[in-house]
């Protein structure tokens, strides 16, 4: 989990209610970036298509219009990799508070990039993440054929053995993008 930390210094010691309007002030800040991060994140293009399942159309443009990403991925038909990424991020925010003297310090816990990418494992490729590969870029999509394939892992795409267009996939941002803007909010003055 990343770490940031808000810190208010010379809050007189014997004042509760300096220190009370702080933690409200912090907390408020903490649960709208939140709320704004997790809300960006349901309306990106590359989470609602991959919501969208194997018959989404790509929304998102990371394939020419071809296809889409939950099945150039390789998702298994019954697969909720948003679901999944939804509850992970949920679960990675937390905000605690430590007090020395005369300072206040907010110490926020959120999502990383390694987190996710530790927990987004590519279907056909454990090794590397799929979340990542939204941003870094995918191999494969010149022998992608999106058509109905019952034998495949989502019933609507296959990988050809050849190479069947020119092209190749396009890369987009999306959680490095979301987690640097929540970020750079919380530490806003």
């Amino acid at each position: 989990m990343g770490k940031v930390n808000v810190d208010y210094k010379r809050i007189a010691r014997n004042s509760k209610s300096l220190k009370k309007t702080s933690d409200d002030i912090v907390l408020k800040k903490y649960e709208i970036n939140k709320s704004n991060f997790l809300r960006e994140f349901e309306a990106h293009e590359v989470t609602k298509e991959i919501d969208g399942g194997a018959t989404a159309s790509n929304s998102s443009n990371t394939l020419n219009g071809i296809g889409n990403l939950f099945s150039f991925i390789g998702f298994s038909e019954n697969d909720k990799p948003i679901e999944d990424l939804t509850k992970l991020l949920e679960k990675s925010f937390s905000i605690n508070t430590k007090r020395q003297d005369k300072n206040i310090k907010y110490i926020i816990d959120f999502p990383t990039i390694n987190k996710i990418k530790s927990e987004t494992p590519m279907p056909w490729e454990p090794g590397n993440s799929w979340a990542q590969g939204i941003e870094k870029g995918i191999s494969g999509f010149s022998n992608y054929i999106y058509k109905r394939f019952v034998q495949g892992r989502s019933k609507e795409a296959l990988q050809a053995e050849r190479r069947v267009r020119p092209g190749s996939y396009k890369k987009t941002q999306y959680l490095t993008e979301i987690i640097n803007n929540f970020i750079n909010n919380m530490t806003k003055k």
